[in-house]
């Protein structure tokens, strides 16, 4: 079978028509992720390609940690594996470019032996739609096909084109699942009391957007003891300030913020008590620390020299209230909330879909 490349701009490649043999193909030659993977045949490359606006051959940027063009065909091959619709393509591409953006600071993301990744938080008129899982399940096992594929796609182009292999320019300690399939997810704007994250960034409801957020993980927490909104929110802000956290080991804590999802019955339980999403932050932002005893002696002798410990004896997390983003998703048993927490060196970014 003939693979993408010939008429979208890139070059053409020879790759098996079964997908038991792509398979085999993908991981012996290096460009699989170890699941499988469908033909991206030239009609499919040109089916994602008629969806942008963008001409195949844009450049995107230059995607580390090889450093080289990003071009929109290039994206197309990787989302055309993975089973993008046409329709969200222009998610993938909006990703990419949000990721490209140098507040993301990809270049050190991509290098460090930390799990950090890319992970994506999709708004907009379009979300169910599209398949962009944002109830119940929506971090893993709703299946819904905007998530899945538009996820795995990106980390696709981060291993295909920018070249990001484990062991070799990648020294992620441990990895995570999300390395692989990716992990995007859609907030509940319907439930959620405060303004959209799209909106809270500067864009329209009427607009698509995704924002990218280096995230290490998925950080679950639970509660089913507090009634009063200001004592879990004061409990999940102590949750969070864990004292292992990376955003510990910097010099600063002006650096890097922390996703925290909450459902939608907390949400809007929370709301009750604060309905301006700026007077929610910076409570959490008043009760994220920890005090500096916590810490054994010589740790404490580094957060001293780093001016990391206030003068009552306070270790806070983040400088700053904006330093908390807030999303509504996940379905509605009122029991779970789920961090992304930060790498440090890193701040989110946005990209609106081109149409």
């Amino acid at each position: 079978m003939s693979g993408a490349g010939a008429g979208v701009g890139g070059e053409r490649l020879e790759v098996p028509a079964d997908p038991y043999a792509l398979l085999e193909h993908s991981l012996a030659e290096g460009y699989g992720d170890g699941l499988p993977l469908i033909p991206p045949t030239e009609d499919a490359v040109a089916r994602l390609l008629a969806a942008t606006p963008l001409a195949p051959d844009r450049v995107l940027g230059d995607l580390a940690p090889a450093v080289v063009p990003c071009t929109v065909a290039k994206v197309a091959v990787n989302a055309a594996m993975t089973g993008v619709a046409p329709e969200a393509f222009g998610y993938v591409v909006a990703a990419v470019e949000a990721i490209l953006a140098p507040p993301f600071n990809w270049s050190a993301l991509a290098a460090t032996t930390s799990s950090v990744t890319p992970m994506l938080v999709v708004n907009g008129p379009r979300r169910a739609e599209l398949g962009f899982d944002m109830e119940a399940g929506c971090m893993g096992g709703a299946a819904g096909r905007g998530s899945v594929a538009v996820g795995r796609a990106v980390q696709l182009v981060l291993r295909n084109v920018g070249g990001q292999k484990v062991g070799v320019t990648s020294k992620s300690v441990f990895g995570q699942p999300a390395r692989v399939a990716g992990l995007c997810l859609a907030e509940w704007e319907e439930e959620s009391p405060w303004p959209s994250l799209a909106e809270q960034r500067g864009f329209t409801a009427a607009d698509e957007v995704v924002t990218v957020h280096g995230g290490k993980g998925t950080f679950p927490f639970a509660d089913i003891n507090n009634d009063d909104p200001r004592d879990l929110l004061r409990l999940v802000a102590k949750t969070l300030a864990f004292p292992l956290a990376n955003m510990y080991l910097g010099q600063t804590a002006a650096h890097g913020e922390t996703m925290v999802c909450f459902n939608p019955v907390w949400s809007q339980r929370f709301a009750q008590t604060f309905p301006d999403l700026d007077d929610l932050r910076a409570y959490v932002q008043e009760h994220a620390w920890q005090p500096a005893e916590l810490w054994p002696e010589a740790n404490r002798a580094v957060l001293e020299a780093q001016g990391r410990i206030d003068d009552r004896g306070r270790v806070y997390l983040c400088e700053l209230p904006e330093q908390w983003i807030v999303v509504t998703c996940g379905g509605r048993g009122s029991l779970h909330g789920v961090a992304f927490t930060s790498w440090a060196e890193t701040n989110a970014c946005s990209a609106a879909v081109r149409r």
